[in-house]
């Protein structure tokens, strides 16, 4: 199985042409040694080999996002959420998003491999007018002994006073040691409880008699 991972990577770097020819050839040869050492059974030498072809992608490449969504409460960690089976929020409800950012730039920094994300929130409505933006709505700082590359960020948005309907949620993130910034945006409705007007009538209608 290990054997199929590595032939997988070799097949993905060999598509990977974006970068330039240097950087494309510097990955093919990694993942070539990596594929020698585990057909030689030296599975951690392998693993460490992929990791740096890994990490060359993340450092030659834009700021992406593995995943970006909507969970049902604050996450606790990478990976670590359970994700909203739909985008409709009652009045009042806090938004948990959960994020992976990708190809941040890691800086040495007091010892340590420093890295910074600060993110943006803009507010539309269905149509994309802009209702409201916050720029610095979350800073991220990270700081580690090594260039993680599982690393997770959490925002909690709190529109308590927003009326019924549907909006879009762009958030903006800007690396701030690399300079790369991208976005992704989350379509919601807040919507009401529909059968709060039927439970009035109905008491209504019982006190009439």
């Amino acid at each position: 199985m290990r054997h199929g991972a590595i032939a997988f990577l070799l097949a993905f770097v060999a598509s990977v042409g974006a970068g330039g020819p240097g950087h494309a050839q510097s990955v093919q040869e990694l993942a070539k040694t990596a594929a020698s050492e585990a057909k030689k059974g030296n599975d951690l030498d392998a693993y460490n080999t992929i990791r740096k072809a890994a990490l060359s992608i993340w450092e030659q490449g834009p700021l992406m996002f593995r995943e970006a969504l909507f969970v049902k409460s604050a996450p606790t960690g990478y990976g670590i959420y359970d994700p909203r089976p739909n985008t409709v929020f009652k009045p009042g409800e806090k938004l948990f998003i959960y994020v992976e950012p990708v190809g941040f730039t890691w800086k040495k920094q007091g010892g340590l491999n420093h890295a910074e994300l600060v993110s943006d929130l803009i507010l539309k409505d269905s149509e994309g007018k802009v209702l409201g933006e916050q720029a610095g709505f979350g800073t991220f700082t990270f700081d580690s002994r090594d260039n993680n590359m599982e690393v997770m960020t959490a925002l909690t948005i709190d529109f308590t006073e927003a009326p019924t309907g549907k909006y879009v949620a762009e958030l903006k993130f800007t690396d701030k040691l690399g300079k790369k910034s991208a976005s992704f945006e989350l379509p919601f409705e807040i919507k009401g409880d529909d059968s709060e007007p039927d439970k009035a009538e109905d008491s209504e209608s019982g006190s009439d008699q």
